[in-house]
């Protein structure tokens, strides 16, 4: 397994549009799954944090290839995929994506 993080710097003033995000996805979950099981994805998950006053999501994905997470889910066979893309591209500032390097990760299995 793979494992990938970072940080989306949000555009000052797009709490909302987050928070409809959250709801959207929350009330779609069965269609979310679909697309992780598509993706050999283990894990996704998203944080919402702040820092010096500036809004971030921070988001941990565990899968069999991040390369082929992001290869499949561009293809956007779910409506939930286009959903989530479109929203990301109008909430992310302008260079706002920091992605982590990757240390340990520690699956149970």
């Amino acid at each position: 397994m793979e494992y990938a993080s970072g940080l989306i710097k949000l555009k000052p003033g797009t709490e909302d549009k987050v928070e409809q995000w959250e709801k959207v996805i929350s009330s779609r979950l069965d269609e979310a799954a679909a697309t992780l099981k598509d993706e050999y994805v283990q894990i996704e998950s998203w944080f919402k944090v702040e820092i010096d006053n500036k809004k971030y999501l921070l988001w941990y994905l565990r899968a069999k290839s991040i390369e082929q997470v992001f290869e499949i889910s561009m293809q956007l066979k779910h409506p939930i995929d286009k959903f989530h893309y479109e929203l990301m591209t109008e909430i992310t500032a302008t260079n706002g994506n920091v992605l982590a390097t990757p240390l340990i990760d520690i699956p149970r299995e």
